[in-house]
């Protein structure tokens, strides 16, 4: 007997554990940007959801990755999506995180992160898709600066917002 309550768990398990697949995506983003700010530096991004499929216009869920400025910093977000149009081949959909970017450099602080943008998906399988975007990053730090000469020595906090115009290509599964 209890191994037949075993085998219907484990069975009514599995059934579960498809039916919450079928709701979960998962997507990564590779991408680089255009600096608005001073000091300038290029980003390169690096990013990974999980987004739970509400229905087949919106989602929402986390995302984490690396934002590489001129220091390295990984984010922690929540993230929403909206496709504009229902499934086809070509969808277009706006996406936002909003969260907290962590540094990991001993005199770095990490800060606010936000980054809405707009994008088109193109369907190339089932649940398979390459994902194109555009948009804007917001990525706030505090960092321990040093200046030091013959005359002066110093250290002082100099807070940080870097803005970039980002363009992405991922892939969702």
């Amino acid at each position: 007997m209890r191994k037949i309550i075993l085998a219907v768990f484990s069975l009514f398990s599995i059934a579960v554990d498809a039916q919450v697949a079928d709701n979960i995506t998962f997507s990564s983003y590779v991408g680089t940007g255009l600096s608005m700010s001073t000091p300038s530096s290029t980003p390169f991004l690096w990013q990974v959801m999980g987004h739970y499929n509400v229905n087949s216009h919106f989602a929402a869920g986390i995302g984490t990755g690396i934002s590489v400025y001129e220091k390295t910093l990984v984010p922690l977000y929540a993230d929403v999506k909206y496709n504009i149009s229902k499934p086809h081949k070509f969808v277009p959909y706006v996406e936002c995180g909003i969260g907290y970017g962590f540094a990991f450099d001993k005199n770095t602080n990490g800060g606010f992160y936000l980054s809405p943008s707009l994008g088109v998906q193109y369907t190339i399988g089932e649940k398979r898709k390459i994902l194109f975007s555009i948009g804007y990053e917001l990525q706030e730090l505090e960092r321990l600066k040093r200046y030091n000469d013959k005359y002066v020595n110093t250290e002082f906090q100099e807070h940080l917002s870097h803005s970039s115009i980002c363009f992405k290509i991922g892939y969702a599964f």
